[in-house]
């Protein structure tokens, strides 16, 4: 696909775009450069980027510096956190469900990740009220989301948040044990 037909396909009304491509190809080019086209065109609520890095973060940070009041950029577990945050009675957690991840001999974050999940699957409530905070979601190389993470993702499309997915499944972080659920999450992506 050319630059411009990504372009048509990230501006359209379309609730779910996925833009699958190969590395050096400007993913995070198109979609920093979409998050700031979109952004200024939102009546309410502010754009999500979620990222699985801080130097993500910091590359679309520099794109979308004109419009960093209508869009938020947070790794997918800090996204995690902030929900975890202000539901952790529902969800059997302490108040700083950061700190309790971190302190975890392993799978903290995994933990906080599927209970996150849970809630957002059982109380679509909860996702709607974040969809309308994010009406719109940049997911940057979903290809490494676990399940739950994308789970997560997807509750906030469901509940009406116009999605935004870039990845490509051939830069997969591979010593994850859910490889091949993994590629049948992204084939149905496709």
């Amino acid at each position: 696909m050319s630059d411009e037909s990504v372009r048509v396909l990230l501006d359209s009304d379309t609730p779910l775009v996925v833009i699958e491509a190969p590395a050096g190809c400007g993913k995070t080019f198109q979609g920093a450069h979409y998050a700031s086209r979109v952004a200024s065109r939102l009546k309410s609520g502010r754009v999500l980027i979620v990222t699985h890095t801080h130097a993500a973060c910091a590359a679309f940070a520099a794109t979308t510096r004109k419009v960093s009041g209508q869009v938020e950029i947070r790794t997918i577990d800090s996204l995690i956190v902030q929900i975890a945050s202000a539901y952790h009675r529902s969800l059997g957690l302490p108040p700083d469900p950061g700190s309790w991840a971190t302190m975890q001999r392993e799978g903290g974050y995994t933990t906080l990740a599927t209970r996150t999940a849970a809630l957002l699957s059982h109380h679509p409530k909860i996702a709607a009220a974040l969809a309308r905070r994010y009406p719109v979601v940049i997911a940057d190389e979903h290809q490494d989301s676990t399940t739950q993470q994308h789970a997560i993702i997807m509750a906030l499309h469901k509940a009406g948040a116009h999605l935004r997915i870039f990845g490509d499944p051939m830069q997969c972080i591979f010593d994850r044990v859910n490889t091949a659920a993994d590629q049948t999450r992204w084939n149905s992506l496709r």
